[in-house]
């Protein structure tokens, strides 16, 4: 059901701004699909690693097809580097802090502010993704990665429409896509007294199948998505570490501790 959801907004917002055919709906388009491709990208394919998403566990590498292909990724690579992220999480084994110095997050007096607002906007997350960020880095990803883009390839390639595949996909994959995750990835971990942080922000949790809910993932990550909010409240009972939302997590991570 979440998997079809965001593959629905997705197509139903692309078909919409090719019908208004106009640059705004252009714009408006490339952003939202890009939210959803993280939604997809990284809240579907982070339950699919934690095989939360089926009851047999080999359906989630099946469709992969689904939520980690088009996002050039695989469940293997995926799967393989967040769970030594759980068992080794703010160590220097931990991909996560291996990012943030590339960020510029572990200097000694970090400028915050430009790495929340301003850094997004130059291209780094895009280059980030592109250096770091993707299966193509492993070459053992390079077949099934290759017949699926090159099926879709072809299939847009016969249509006609290639043009529509690179606005309305990879557009938002280089552009948008890279900076939501970038911006979820800082907030998650970063400047966090009990080593995660939770965003219970309701629009963020919907639009993401309540990724927000990070603080208590990573105390029990076999909680499926849709129980998180309930298991939030259950066993955070001193509310851990919380955000609401995106400017509310920069005055979180920009406090100066030690």
């Amino acid at each position: 059901m979440a998997i079809s959801r965001d593959w629905f907004f997705i197509l139903t917002v692309a078909g919409l701004s090719i019908f208004l055919d106009h640059w705004l709906a252009w714009l408006v388009a490339v952003l939202f699909i890009g939210v959803m491709q993280f939604s997809l990208a990284e809240a579907i394919l982070h339950e699919a690693a934690h095989y939360n998403l089926f009851r047999s566990r080999r359906m989630h590498h099946w469709l992969q097809f689904l939520y980690a292909w088009p996002f050039l990724q695989t469940l293997g690579d995926y799967r393989a580097e967040h769970l030594n992220h759980h068992q080794h999480l703010m160590t220097d084994r931990d991909q996560t802090w291996i990012d943030y110095r590339l960020y510029g997050l572990n200097a000694k007096h970090p400028n915050v502010f430009y790495i929340w607002f301003i850094k997004p906007f130059t291209l780094f997350p895009t280059w980030f993704f592109l250096r770091h960020g993707n299966a193509l880095l492993n070459r053992a990803t390079w077949l099934p990665l290759g017949i699926f883009w090159g099926s879709v390839g072809v299939v847009f390639l016969v249509l006609g429409q290639i043009h529509l595949l690179l606005l309305y996909w990879f557009t938002p994959l280089l552009l948008v896509y890279p900076i939501v995750n970038y911006w979820s990835e800082i907030e998650e971990h970063y400047n966090a007294l009990s080593g995660s942080r939770s965003n219970l922000n309701r629009i963020v949790n919907f639009l993401t199948h309540n990724e927000g809910y990070h603080s208590v993932h990573h105390k029990h990550p076999s909680i499926p998505f849709y129980n998180l909010p309930k298991a939030h409240r259950a066993l955070t009972s001193d509310g851990g570490d919380v955000s609401f939302g995106f400017f509310d997590t920069y005055r979180q991570i920009s406090i100066r501790r030690g």
